[in-house]
């Protein structure tokens, strides 16, 4: 049987008082999860402490703390104003647990690789603060693969990429799961992205305050969704 890279028992998640009923999970190497919600819903808090960024208020969160994991919000959390290039920000992916008494070479194979991977070569030797937000979520998502993560989690990571990066991006995020064993948790509005792409869909029911877990056609087509958006998928989008 395969080991979970996570694994939730009766995981109740908020600040003061939970947000949903208790959750069961099981996220296991090279599967690919998208987490619907509504705004305000709660994805934020449950990423938050699905990644130990934020401790539980009730049940079991077991994960190997030793595995590398990246998290990729919407906007980058690094000072824009110093001069480094989008091949700079790539490379510090690989930096993992350095300081100034650890320090080691940056596999620089690795970046490549991921400017490869992301068709980034004309854009690498920029100044990433030059580039449009599109080009600038391209080079943190190659960021987030140079790092070779077993537990990826990206919130929003094509919000402002054209149709042709973003398709490039998804079939990268599909190679970091089935090729390298991560498990990716993409973080996500786009109902075909979730419905064609993933192999199982968290929806955070506000109304209901419970997490609904399950394959995407069993989800889309579930009373719980159709109650709060109105409409079930069947092919169509909400968009």
């Amino acid at each position: 049987m395969v080991q979970a890279l996570l694994t939730a028992d009766a995981l109740e998640v908020g600040y003061t008082r939970a947000l949903f009923a208790p959750l069961g999970l099981r996220i296991d190497p090279g599967e690919l999860v998208c987490l619907l919600g509504r705004n305000g819903a709660g994805k934020t808090t449950l990423v938050r402490t699905l990644l130990g960024l934020l401790p539980p208020l009730g049940g079991r969160l077991l994960f190997d703390s030793t595995l590398p994991r990246a998290y990729l919000a919407q906007r980058a959390n690094f000072d824009e104003l110093y001069p480094m290039s989008a091949r700079d920000v790539i490379a510090m992916g690989t930096e993992r647990g350095l300081s100034f008494l650890k320090m080691r070479p940056r596999r620089l194979d690795a970046v490549e690789a991921a400017i490869e991977r992301l068709e980034l070569e004309a854009l690498a030797p920029r100044r990433y603060r030059d580039l449009s937000e599109g080009q600038k979520q391209r080079v943190l998502l190659a960021r987030l693969i140079a790092a070779q993560p077993r537990f990826a989690v990206l919130d929003e990571p094509t919000s402002a990429m054209d149709q042709v990066a973003e398709e490039n991006a998804y079939a990268a995020l599909g190679e970091l799961a089935t090729t390298h064993g991560a498990a990716v948790l993409l973080v996500t509005h786009d109902w075909t992205v979730a419905r064609t792409r993933a192999d199982r869909v968290l929806f955070l029911d506000d109304t209901e305050r419970r997490v609904h877990s399950g394959p995407p056609a069993e989800i889309f087509s579930s009373r719980a969704l159709e109650a709060r958006y109105g409409v079930t998928l069947n092919g169509a989008s909400p968009a």
